[in-house]
Order: structure tokens, then sequence, then C-alpha cells
């Protein structure tokens, strides 16, 4: 029996919340003479579709047979070298299922009335969107994230496709839309891998694509978006960003005996905030471009600090003491592109090692009876860790020039929003 055959008749229901490629879904057992193809597992349940929340949607699909060999369309949107080099490869314009691994149930990123989208690995390493219709048939796929690098003697160039440095794609359910950027960008064979002809690049802070999954599962309505970002700037170098909107940086107090200021504070409002502090696949990174005066290398470490702070009606009142800051964790850049650590909702909490009596009596005196109203209650001393917030990121940066010239410490500090 060389196909796989699946039938939904089983008692076996997958869990809502397992259509969210971010959750953990237990497995289903299937049995195959070849390896699972685990599609199959998508298409074999009675569900209720989420994203869009059309209740009133529920797709049933009977049986799926799937061959190793079958294959499925390659949307042809893009054009560009990555494209071609993957036309190369398969010169029929179709795909075959086996070039990809094991299919899991998280790999399952959203489902339509008529379709159903996975994000799949191939063996080069690359991420696909696939869709597949009600009855389990390919639609077609489109290439979200790869890269290549093309080497000459006066010059290297890389080219990648990617959502951010450490998410290879995105997917708004909402706009039904893909979310990726093309990046390009040109390297000395120098030790440093210096980058050169900087004002042509491409990454994530200069240009967004999008493309869109329509009712029918098509990958169609590919737009490009070309924007010049906003940037805080230091002596010796320059950072910029898209995540930085209308926000402009601006410099505070000196905290060295430099003659020149080492911080920059940038304020985000409430949204910016929640998207660095959402760790899901529904919230945006903030992506950085580092960009040098003179040639260097840029060693980056992040940290954050908590403070207490009890909301009112629109009044914050924000304790100074107790504080907490957490240990500084080394970032990794993609040439001169990182992305900013993303904390976990357990990695945001920390304890002030204050007792229930004292941190009212804190409340009371530091903000006064209308703010010691909201902690009255509060019985624990874990009631009291949901006051315990991170109010700000910081950017530890340091560059370190090639001709062997003293380091450069600076501090870029992201003040987050504490209320509405």
């Amino acid at each position: 029996m060389s196909r796989l055959e699946l039938f939904s008749g089983s008692n076996y229901k997958l869990p809502r919340s397992c259509l969210n490629f971010n959750l953990f879904c237990p497995p289903i057992i299937l049995i195959s003479t070849h390896h699972i193809f685990a599609l199959c597992l998508l298409l074999a349940i009675n569900t209720t579709l989420i994203g869009q929340q059309k209740d009133d949607h529920n797709i049933k699909v009977k049986k799926v047979l799937l061959y190793p060999n079958d294959s499925i369309r390659i949307a042809r949107s893009m054009g560009e070298k990555i494209d071609d080099r993957n036309l190369n490869r398969h010169k029929s314009g179709f795909v075959r299922f086996k070039e990809f691994g094991e299919i899991k149930n998280t790999d399952a990123i959203h489902t339509e009335e008529n379709y159903f989208l996975i994000a799949l690995k191939d063996r080069y390493q690359q991420y696909w969107a696939l869709t597949l219709s009600a009855e389990g048939k390919p639609i077609e796929g489109f290439l979200l994230s790869s890269q290549m690098y093309y080497t000459g003697f006066d010059f290297h160039e890389f080219e990648a496709r990617r959502y951010s440095p450490s998410v290879p794609y995105y997917f708004d359910p909402i706009e039904q839309q893909f979310e990726f950027s093309s990046i390009f960008k040109v390297i000395l064979p120098d030790k440093h891998s210096t980058l050169i002809d900087n004002d042509f690049h491409l990454d994530e802070t200069n240009n967004k694509r999008y493309v869109q999954v329509d009712e029918d599962g098509h990958f169609k309505n590919v737009h490009f978006v070309d924007s010049e970002p906003n940037f805080v700037l230091f002596d010796k170098f320059e950072i910029h960003s898209s995540f930085f909107e209308q926000n402009t940086g601006f410099k505070i107090a000196e905290i060295s005996e430099r003659e020149s200021l080492d911080t920059i504070k940038v304020f985000f409002d409430l949204d910016q905030t929640m998207n660095l502090l959402r760790n899901d696949g529904f919230s945006g990174n903030l992506t950085l471009r580092f960009i040098s005066k003179e040639p260097g290398t840029f060693s980056l470490f992040q940290r954050f600090n908590g403070g207490i702070g009890i909301s009112g009606d629109g009044d914050f009142c924000d304790i100074q003491e107790p504080d907490f800051q957490s240990v500084w964790r080394a970032l990794d850049m993609s040439y001169d592109i990182v992305d900013l650590y993303k904390y976990t909702q357990e990695e945001q909490r920390w304890n002030p090692n204050i007792s229930i009596e004292d941190f009212k009596e804190l409340v009371l005196k530091e903000c006064g009876d209308y703010h010691y109203s909201f902690v009255d209650f509060i019985q624990t001393e874990e009631q009291i860790q949901s006051f315990c917030l991170v109010e700000n990121i910081i950017l530890k940066v340091v560059f370190s020039p090639n001709d062997g010239s003293a380091r450069v410490t600076k501090y870029l500090v992201f003040v987050l929003a504490n209320s509405c």
C-alpha cells in the first residue's frame, strides 16, 4: 500500500486551540507505509473555523488520499532571484510533498471555508505557505522565506526573504496576508565581512512585502512598500527601525564622563508596548539596523528594568522602589540587522520581596488613598506581582572600530507605555 489513507470517522477531535500555530497540540497517531504527511492530521478533523470567527462554517473531510509524489503548483508572484532559483529547482512549476519533512498539527496557521493554510520547511531549509482545499486537494504554494549567497572576487552579495532575522514568516489573520521583507547586502570578502554600499541595501527597516491569500486559497495581490525609517543618532553610528514610526529619540543626561551623551530614550505608545511584551505569533518584532560611520563590529546586550505601578482611572502611580533589573542577554546580529529579544510572560515576572502589609503601606504613602483602593483587596504575595511591571527595555551597544581604536559603549532605552 503506497498511498496514505485517512478517514474522519474517528471519534478523536482536535481542540480548537490547536489550529493556533504557536500552541502545543496533542499528537495523533497514524499508520502509514511511508513517512507521515501530517497534512492529513488537519484534513481529517471535523472542526470549527477560527481566524475570522466564522463559527457558522464547518469543514468536514471524509477522506484524504496523498501520495509522496503528489505535487502543488508554485505561485509565481514575486519574480526575485530567490524565486528564479526556486523555479530552476522545480522546472515543472510544481513542488512535490516529499520535499517537505513530517507535517505537524502546529504547522497549521489558518483555516477558511474553502481552504487550509499551513507553513512548512523543505529540504533546502526554506519555508513555504501551502493551501489545500476542504477536500484535501493541493491548491498552491508560495515561497515565504529563503536566502542565498553570491561570492565574487571584489565583493559578495547576500539576498534573502524573511519577516525578521529571528522569525522566518508572519501571517496576519485579520488581513489574511503574509508580511515579509526583501534582504540585500553587499559584503567585502575580508575577515570582518565589512558591509559596503549601504545606501543600496534592503532589509526589514526599509521595505515590506505583502501577499494575500484569497477566498479560494490562491496567493494574490502582491504589493511592495518601501520607506525611509526613523533613526536615532549617536556619534559613531545610527540605529534605524521602521518600528519607531513617528517616535523620535532624544538624548538624556550623561551616564559617563564622556563629553558626548551616551544614552537615548525612545518612548513607545501602547500598541508598540503590547507588541514588545507579547511573545506570540500575532505580535510584531522590533528589528533594528546599525550603520556605523567607520568600519567596525557591534556587540549587543539587552535587559529590562521592572518597577511597581498602580493604574487608576487614567491615572498611573509609579513607585520608584523596590525595582528590578534582569541580567544582560547577548543578541545575535545578521550582518547589520538584529531583533530585540522578546521576553516570555514567565521571564517578565519578578518578585519585589515585600510583605503584604509593607506593600499596602508603600502604596498609601507614595500614591495616596485613591490608588490604595486598588490594592486593598490583596491577600497573598502572589497578587502583589500583578503590579510588578516591565517599565523599559535597555539595549547596550558596544562598537569596536576595525582600526583598533577605543571601543564605544552606548545605551538605547525603550520606555514602555504604563497605562491607557
